[in-house]
């Protein structure tokens, strides 16, 4: 991420049509009417740092909760740690697949310098009813 903004800084000119080209790229709306301080995810609601996930929508629902757990210690930036439950609220078009998710680790640059060093294996575990376990 961080190399893709320092070229971006470089190429002013470009950034408009390097953006909209990058189907990875990620276009968060603006905070609602709601008071949060978080982006909207795809969900329709604010997403929070450190526990919002983005997810597959073609195979989880919107709300689920899911504990992820990683053998590298993961900070969130305001003092949390994986392992920690967290709720898939977005998704993303790189994001395919059972085991795939986007961890919302915050607006602003140490945010994103954050995000932008973060690729690691983990665990994903689904939170289901009992009574929906027979659906799946």
């Amino acid at each position: 991420m961080q190399t893709i903004r320092g070229w971006l800084d470089e190429n002013p000119a470009r950034t408009d049509e390097v953006l909209w080209r990058n189907r990875s790229y990620i276009f968060f709306g603006t905070p609602g009417d709601s008071g949060h301080d978080g982006p909207e995810g795809a969900s329709g609601v604010n997403l929070v740092a450190g526990r919002s996930v983005a997810v597959d929508s073609q195979r989880h629902v919107w709300g689920t909760p899911i504990f992820i757990s990683s053998t590298s210690r993961i900070n969130f930036g305001n003092g949390g740690e994986l392992p920690r439950l967290m709720i898939a609220q977005d998704t993303g078009s790189a994001i395919r697949g059972n085991c795939r998710a986007d961890l919302f680790m915050g607006t602003g640059e140490e945010a994103g310098a954050l995000a932008g060093g973060l690729k690691e294996t983990g665990s994903f575990h689904l939170l289901i009813p009992i009574t929906a376990s027979g659906r799946l």
